[in-house]
């Protein structure tokens, strides 16, 4: 393990007071979103303000929900957002993550393990047979991470402009 790796704390968020460090985390994230696509954007840049409304309105207390950030000698530097899916009738349950994003500067440190890591450990704890997740066929570091962490192309999601 790396001397960064080893120095990530994973924790619930805690709203309002890591609102502002995970703005910043989120809107950079869709920044390199935006210009790793290789399609035109269907809506224009959010940025800073969008993702302060979104942690502002977010809610904290759904158990079907988890909400993660790493730290780093009491710096927030990553956030991943998971939900439980569960199909009830046919005995399935599985986790989706939903958001992951690190700090640009602390990609490929460590952050993103440690917070997949405990996305496992908690979907297990709700029972989840399967963790799954998609992401842009551009985002090669991603698509990385997600190999390394043992995940498995099983679908392709595609699109249309309508």
């Amino acid at each position: 393990m790396s001397g960064a790796a080893a120095r990530v704390v994973v924790r619930p968020y805690r709203l309002p007071e890591d609102a502002e460090a995970l703005s910043r985390i989120f809107a950079s994230s869709e920044q390199y979103h935006r210009d790793i696509d290789d399609q035109p954007p269907l809506l224009p840049p959010t940025g800073i303000e969008y993702a302060r409304q979104r942690f502002a309105a977010m809610r904290t207390d759904d158990a079907e929900q988890l909400l993660l950030a790493a730290e780093v000698d009491g710096e927030v530097v990553g956030h991943v957002e998971a939900r439980m899916r569960r199909d009830e009738a046919a005995g399935f349950a599985g986790a989706y993550v939903e958001e992951l994003a690190v700090a640009p500067e602390w990609r490929g440190r460590g952050v993103g393990t440690a917070l997949m890591g405990a996305v496992d450990e908690w979907a297990r704890g709700k029972g989840a047979l399967t963790v799954a997740l998609d992401h842009f066929h551009t985002n090669e570091g991603a698509h990385r991470l997600y190999e390394r962490l043992g995940f498995k192309v099983r679908a392709v999601i595609m699109s249309k402009r309508l």
